[in-house]
């Protein structure tokens, strides 16, 4: 499937997210990819304050990340997220870059199962509240 809907974050790493090699450590790139996802999950009116009012979770099942170029302190980034899967899970690609070059630093994705906060269980099916929410970009 390709991307339905797409959302583009502008960040920087902060003096925290570096590790002793002078870039930031590989562990804190899940955290740039989450901010990426909530923008999106907000542009489609299912952020998670919605999710909880929808009555599902959406814990991460899998997520793989591939690392080109590392991310630097005060280099600005965009995280441009996309969902690429939507049938029975939620997948999301995330793609960062250079803000002024360009150039590709790293690209990951994710791939999310919604769980009824009820009875704890996970759906075989897309939710009907996901569907609504794609609706207008299908």
């Amino acid at each position: 499937m390709s991307a339905i809907v797409s959302e583009t974050v502008r960040t920087c790493p902060q003096f925290y997210d570096i590790d002793p090699m002078g870039v930031v450590w590989h562990g804190n790139y899940a955290r740039f990819f989450e901010l990426g996802r909530a923008a999106l999950l907000t542009k489609i009116g299912y952020g998670y304050d919605a999710m909880l009012a929808s009555g599902y979770l959406w814990p991460v099942v899998d997520m793989h990340i591939r690392y080109y170029r590392p991310m630097k302190l005060g280099q600005w980034i965009d995280i441009v997220t996309s969902i690429s899967e939507w049938e029975c899970r939620l997948k999301l690609d995330f793609l960062a870059r250079d803000a002024e070059t360009g150039e590709k630093l790293s690209k990951a994705s994710s791939v999310q199962v919604a769980v009824d906060m009820k009875t704890n269980e996970m759906q075989w099916q897309t939710p009907p509240i996901l569907k609504e929410k794609l609706a207008p970009y299908l």
